[in-house]
């Protein structure tokens, strides 16, 4: 998310996104339903209106109890799909759970959106969840959570802009966020919303305060993406790299990286599990080299 639209909230944004929800789900209406502000928190209701989605099939491959509730009547009325949102959310699941039971006690969700793994991921009691996104997200979601017990040990939301230098990560210490513990880092559906200077300082930003042990996973587009001109619900690609791996590397100071392929990313409906296709080669800057091809990065702080 970014605050490239916050000087407009009220009047263009809502505008645009009545365009795409239909003006009843952006005003009061007859629920009375608070909707969000900026087109980029909206494409967080989207993403769990896709979860949704998926809990409801039978042979689901995670299970979000909270997601029809998180969504709102706007995200239900325009899912971002499941192609991406049922093999990113469960990637996203097993990172977490191998990176905990390797030492991991932490969780920061960059641009957490309407993410519910702190209510939803059982078998993880010592982790610390530490949700990052705009103010207006959290002001819609947090009265929906009210009530809502914890699967974990803690959950903090912070309020901030990735677009302001520093203040995300100055606000993340703030909330008690302790740099010293081994941290899992996922940042799904953010990276190609900002800058190429905003991802720079994201990436310097995570490597400053990732200890040993620490990994990020986050999905990304190539730099071809650019002159596709893709927009969702509003929101414009804005960021996008063939050099992802490199980048952790020599502006955050991470170790090991590997990006994957999306199509190397295989969804098993029969086991209820996501496989990774190793017949497929590292999507390395050569390969992805004018082409579209979507990424799942993954880098460790060794």
């Amino acid at each position: 998310p970014s605050d490239m639209l916050a000087g407009s909230r009220r009047g263009p944004v809502r505008a645009a996104l009545a365009m795409c929800v239909g003006s009843s789900a952006l005003g009061s209406g007859a629920l009375n339903e608070r909707s969000v502000e900026t087109a980029h928190s909206f494409t967080g209701r989207m993403c769990a209106a896709s979860r949704l989605e998926e809990t409801r099939r039978p042979d689901s491959l995670f299970s979000d109890p909270l997601a029809y509730t998180l969504a709102g009547k706007e995200g239900r009325a325009q899912p971002m799909g499941g192609w991406i949102m049922v093999p990113r959310t469960r990637f996203g699941d097993d990172f977490l759970r191998d990176h905990y039971t390797r030492g991991a006690r932490q969780l920061v969700l960059l641009g957490a959106g309407f993410d519910a793994r702190a209510f939803r991921m059982s078998g993880l009691p010592e982790l610390r969840v530490y949700e990052v996104d705009q103010k207006t997200t959290f002001e819609v979601k947090e009265p929906l959570l009210t009530g809502e017990s914890l699967a974990v040990a803690s959950r903090a939301a912070v309020a901030t802009e990735f677009t302001r230098p520093g203040e995300w990560a100055a606000a993340l210490l703030a909330s008690g966020f302790d740099p010293a513990v081994p941290t899992v880092w996922l940042a799904e559906g953010l990276l190609m919303y900002l800058s190429a200077a905003d991802a720079a300082d994201l990436m310097k930003q995570v490597g400053q305060l990732s200890a040993r042990g620490s990994a990020v996973f986050h999905d990304a587009v190539s730099a071809e993406y650019l002159n596709a001109r893709v927009s969702v619900a509003g929101a414009p690609f804005i960021g996008a790299s063939d050099e992802y791996v490199n980048m952790w590397r020599s502006i955050g100071g991470f170790g090991s990286g590997y990006a994957h392929d999306f199509r190397a990313i295989k969804v098993d409906r029969a086991r209820r599990r996501i496989d990774v296709d190793r017949r497929w080669p590292e999507a390395t800057a050569a390969r992805c080299a004018g082409q579209q091809v979507v990424l799942f990065v993954e880098v460790e702080m060794e």
